[in-house]
């Protein structure tokens, strides 16, 4: 975290453009928020776009001129950005001047798979990866939950008009040695838990494991763990499923994949033998 702050204080005044890479709910906000506040557009409105308010603004004439009045704006989701909006973005990268808004985006992993899929534009993918901030998971500083989830209690309390808990030792300990998969906004989550208990005035571990036990968290999936088929079996997989959902209907199953019922034929008349009688009306009890 030490490196991730010295990281942010030194290329705030200068940055253009940056995409920030990690889990969700790691902080990916606060770090786009302390990179705005510490740049020479502070005074400039902060804009969080969500996919919805994409579209929405994306669909005016001066989108690029509506943006520009802003100081930050914030991407949470970039992989659903329409082209329209793509090109509107270039369109603010390419501009010069000390005012032009800065662009942040947050993503799980690397923008070049959607470039390679054809659904990004590669210069954008370019430009918002040419300074790459990566932010660790909780479960990466461990040594920082006690202090964050004592301070989001005492928050929450605050808010709430009533003094918080005391957080044993025992319980902290635990904490520290939980996972987190789901991060800040699964501590939080924890802590309002643990509020709705805090009728003991002092909390222990056992207290942290029943609010657990309530909020459970899966973790994340190991991309590397990928199912591995040959394209034609992904096919023939996709195919079965749409037919099953049409009811064996086969000209309602040739109209959702978009093909001709001819080619849907064809298709299920090439396949291996395995996969032909697993789609077959008979074998699905349906008449085609």
């Amino acid at each position: 975290m030490c490196h991730l702050h010295s990281q942010i204080r030194r290329v705030a005044p200068y940055f253009r453009t940056a995409l920030l890479v990690g889990e969700r709910g790691c902080g990916e906000e606060a770090v786009a928020q302390a990179l705005y506040q510490l740049s020479p557009v502070s005074d400039h409105p902060f804009a969080t776009l969500t996919p919805a308010e994409v579209e929405s603004l994306f669909d005016l004439n001066n989108a690029s001129d509506t943006l520009a009045a802003h100081g930050l704006l914030y991407l949470p989701r970039p992989e659903s950005l329409p082209r329209t909006a793509q090109i509107a973005l270039l369109r603010l990268v390419r501009k010069r001047g000390p005012h032009t808004p800065r662009i942040v985006a947050f993503a799980e992993h690397s923008l070049r798979p959607l470039v390679s899929s054809g659904g990004f534009s590669a210069e954008l993918a370019d430009s918002l990866g040419s300074l790459r901030i990566t932010i660790p998971p909780l479960r990466d500083r461990r040594e920082d939950i006690p202090a964050l989830l004592t301070l989001i209690v005492q928050n929450i309390a605050t808010q709430s008009g009533i003094a918080p808990p005391q957080l044993a030792p025992d319980l902290l300990e635990a904490a520290t040695k939980h996972p987190w998969y789901g991060n800040l906004m699964q501590l939080h989550s924890v802590a309002e838990g643990l509020m709705e208990r805090a009728a003991n005035l002092v909390l222990h571990a056992p207290d942290l494991q029943a609010v657990l036990d309530a909020t459970p968290q899966s973790p994340p999936r190991d991309r590397r763990a990928i199912r591995m088929m040959r394209l034609d079996d992904v096919i023939q997989e996709h195919i079965r499923a749409v037919l099953f959902a049409c009811n064996g209907n086969k000209l309602r199953t040739a109209e959702v994949l978009g093909i001709s019922r001819s080619t849907l034929y064809r298709m299920l008349d090439n396949p291996p033998q395995q996969a032909l009688e697993s789609i077959s009306p008979t074998n699905l009890g349906m008449t085609g």
